[in-house]
């Protein structure tokens, strides 16, 4: 499979669907914002099981003359939303989720378009995004409808004082500074009243550990030096007990972006390795950055 992306642009993946227009859209905008060009790709898929050379090929001509038609429709919907960014193209035969994983390894970003919520996300999960969110090198976005494209509000992102969630407040440092967006910085953790057998080894557990001030060490640490870097961008610090998905999910109706890493931290979370940013990619009410360590 022949994948040659642009150093540095943004790439958005297209079908021809409504929400691959979304995801051209806002990834255009995108591209604008952080002074980068835009790469438009489309994968065919595969043409199926044949017994007869001719056919394959015959099927594989076909199918790379509908990928090029909607490529160039592409194109030209990019440079009417914005002539200023540069636009590239690129039509392969292949799996899709292959091509974008490989297409991530010289992207500034992958944006992905998301039919719906909830089960059909999730099916859309299963067949491209999970495995592009999973194994991409760069941070790859998720888009639902072109009304997210001017979303206001802030951007959130959660946090949990690992790798992951540096890398993650990293990003959306960057992505509220060039949009002039605010910044809500969410720890949340689950009550451990849920999670202890009776008050003894709650109280044990809180003699050991002052919650409160490890949570904020948490959230100080995976933030120093970015406030003097971006002293552009207001910052909103947001401590609260319960599911992060939820939380998060709650935080995403007024905002314009959320972000969250890929891993979790301690047995609870451990437990999730990948559940978080999949709930809050099936359930958000705005676009998710998924940003890996």
């Amino acid at each position: 499979m022949d994948m040659s992306v642009v150093h540095g642009t943004v790439v958005v993946g297209v079908d021809g669907s409504e929400a691959g227009s979304a995801a051209l859209l806002w990834a255009v905008r995108a591209a604008a914002l952080e002074g980068r060009g835009l790469t438009v790709v489309h994968a065919t898929g595969f043409a199926g099981a044949m017994d007869d050379l001719e056919d394959v090929l015959a099927s594989e001509r076909g199918l790379l003359s509908v990928g090029r038609s909607i490529v160039g429709e592409a194109v030209r919907e990019a440079r009417a939303a914005d002539w200023t960014v540069g636009v590239e193209s690129v039509v392969t035969t292949g799996d899709p989720s292959t091509m974008l994983v490989e297409a991530s390894e010289t992207a500034a970003m992958v944006v992905l378009g998301a039919r719906g919520r909830g089960a059909v996300v999730s099916a859309l999960l299963g067949s491209v995004s999970a495995p592009v969110i999973r194994e991409a090198a760069c941070p790859v976005v998720v888009v639902r409808s072109a009304a997210d494209v001017l979303r206001d509000g802030p951007v959130v992102v959660g946090v949990d004082g690992t790798p992951a969630s540096t890398a993650a407040v990293e990003h959306a440092f960057h992505a509220a500074s060039v949009r002039g967006r605010p910044l809500t910085v969410l720890h949340a953790t689950w009550d451990l009243r849920e999670h202890v057998s009776s008050v003894v080894d709650l109280r044990t557990y809180a003699q050991k550990v002052n919650l409160s001030e490890e949570e904020e060490r948490l959230v100080a640490e995976t933030m120093a030096g970015l406030g003097e870097k971006y002293p552009d961008v207001a910052v909103t610090e947001m401590y609260r007990r319960g599911d992060p998905v939820h939380q998060l999910v709650e935080a995403s109706r007024a905002a314009s972006l959320v972000v969250v890493g890929t891993r979790g931290r301690r047995l609870v979370r451990s437990r999730l390795l990948g559940s978080v940013s999949r709930g809050v990619v099936e359930r958000a009410e705005c676009p998710v950055a998924v940003v890996r360590p």
